[in-house]
């Protein structure tokens, strides 16, 4: 087992008991966590409440692993997830790096709802790969493996790239026009 621990980094432009409510009531999580799938609420209740304990003043262990840590700075939050190093759970060795890639978009999904949509509701959309929507926008984060992009036609809204994946997060959006941006991330993705 190594020691070496990842973490991942943002800083959110809101009160630091804004966003440390966003870890703690699950209606705000459903707000960020993830994309809109069946089992979405199970995967929070598993992730957020069953075997998460508060280890301080805003911090957060999840299977007493991975902790996340909420500091108020002046411009804002700094939210830091420090995960446990790969090996203490060798059953999921396999899985640690996209649950960190998971995580690093997770939390700038939480920056953007804070930042551009506070207590909004979302709509999403997923592609386990990468997939053209037609679209451009204005850099909102990168990292080594992702990039995201706020796309102003989607409310704004947050585009996701990496091989691995696509998310999609929508503001405003109907039940056609989530369809429509749907079909065409499916239409993309067929024709690889």
């Amino acid at each position: 087992m190594s020691d070496e621990r990842v973490r991942v980094e943002v800083t959110v432009a809101a009160p630091v008991d804004e966003v440390w409510q966003s870890f703690r009531d699950k209606q705000k999580i459903l707000h960020w966590h993830g994309w809109e799938y069946e089992g979405l609420e199970q995967e929070i209740d598993g992730t957020f409440f069953e075997d998460a304990e508060e280890t301080g003043e805003r911090s957060l262990t999840l299977h007493g692993h991975d902790t996340f840590t909420l500091t108020p700075v002046p411009e804002g939050t700094r939210v830091v997830l420090t995960r446990a190093p790969k090996g203490t759970l060798p059953e999921w060795d396999e899985y640690y790096d996209d649950i960190t890639e998971g995580w690093i978009t997770f939390l700038h999904q939480l920056k953007f709802a804070h930042e551009y949509h506070p207590g909004a509701v979302r709509r999403t959309l997923f592609w386990p790969s990468e997939v053209s929507l037609g679209v451009t926008g204005k850099p909102f984060f990168e990292s080594a493996n992702q990039s995201g992009y706020v796309i102003e036609e989607w409310g704004p809204g947050l585009l996701v790239t990496c091989q691995k994946m696509t998310v999609v997060t929508t503001y405003g959006f109907s039940d056609d026009e989530l369809e429509t941006l749907r079909q065409k991330g499916e239409e993309s993705a067929g024709g690889r």
